[in-house]
């Protein structure tokens, strides 16, 4: 058995000891949860080759809430629980704990439900810092690369996708922790900039497992280190030598051809010419546009009323006809 596959052994192992400790809190999160460990790095420690797992703990929506105060803290206390059933196999260690809400089932129907456009809505009111309307990306790097994460994040604009980089977005006055959990939980896909020291990172290791954890697109951005673990096997950027637009090109035609972000990408770029500001920007979305392998009820609907409600886009010279020869073309005809 891998050691991946002991994932509900070792939760119901834990989920014993705690409810013989009286920690009835922590056995009746361990009983509730669907455990599934998930392998976010591996390195070499003294001649060993060490794999670093996260658990992904999956509760019912009403626990989810009951333990909403005392999240953090009890996950931190499952996690020392859990290093202590493997201390005795050095090769397996889980780093960090991640306790998450089992994802409501939508109305079933005898007809497969076009989808709906948002305009990037969830369930959970979106913080301040995803700007409404754009593709929401969070950029998982070291310290030593904000720099570098928040140049990409300018680039990024361009394609009407807002970055999360926390050195830029979270507020001075708010909870750092709070305000990354949050734009984990809202965010569309996340982009891993991979460098030497992403992997002692124990925030960026915590951030990709959440991503996988929740079915999210992880983009594998190769600076100067190669993915390891899961990432490995996920199409990503190779960075070296190209400036940040390039990057920020190759990221939009990943999300525009990932069939878990094809369609929040496309709303995105829908959303650019819908609230165009200027004949240019109308133009340039035009371009990215071509790039769309098919479109929605709702996105046509969206593009044609905007040629008759935005004047940028009305009369930008050419716009128009184009509009209405791609939605010929690609409306519902293409899938991705």
């Amino acid at each position: 058995m891998g050691f991946e596959e002991r994932a509900r052994a070792l939760v119901a192992t834990a989920a014993k000891i705690a409810r013989l400790q009286e920690l009835s809190l922590d056995a009746d999160v361990l009983d509730s949860s669907s455990a599934s460990l998930i392998l976010t790095g591996s390195s070499e420690d003294w001649g060993q080759s060490v794999d670093y797992y996260t658990l992904m703990l999956e509760v019912p929506i009403p626990t989810y809430v009951a333990i909403d105060e005392v999240r953090t803290s009890l996950e931190k206390r499952i996690r020392s629980r859990i290093a202590e059933l493997v201390r005795t196999e050095p090769s397996n260690r889980v780093t960090e704990v991640v306790i998450s809400p089992i994802l409501a089932e939508q109305p079933k129907s005898s007809e497969p439900a076009e989808p709906i456009a948002t305009n990037g809505a969830t369930e959970e009111e979106p913080p301040s810092f995803w700007q409404s309307g754009y593709f929401r990306l969070f950029i998982s790097h070291t310290s030593a690369n904000k720099e570098s994460a928040h140049r990409l994040k300018q680039a990024l604009g361009e394609y009407h996708v807002a970055a999360f980089v926390a050195h830029d977005d979270i507020e001075p006055t708010k909870e750092w922790e709070a305000e990354i959990e949050r734009a984990l939980r809202t965010m569309d896909a996340l982009a891993a900039i991979i460098t030497s020291d992403f992997l002692a990172s124990r925030w960026c290791d915590q951030e990709v497992g959440f991503a996988f954890g929740r079915g999210k697109l992880v983009v594998p951005i190769c600076k100067d280190a190669i993915p390891h673990g899961f990432l490995g096997k996920y199409q990503g950027c190779k960075t070296q030598g190209l400036v940040p637009s390039a990057v920020a090109e190759q990221l939009f035609n990943l999300l525009l051809s990932n069939v878990l972000t094809a369609q929040r990408m496309t709303d995105a770029i829908v959303d650019r010419m819908v609230n165009s500001i200027s004949f240019d920007m109308s133009r340039r979305t035009m371009t990215l546009l071509a790039k769309i392998p098919r479109l929605n009820d709702s996105q046509v609907t969206r593009l044609v009323q905007s040629t008759e409600s935005n004047r940028q886009v009305r009369e930008a010279i050419g716009v128009p006809d184009r509009i209405q020869r791609l939605v010929k073309q690609i409306g519902k005809t293409k899938t991705i």
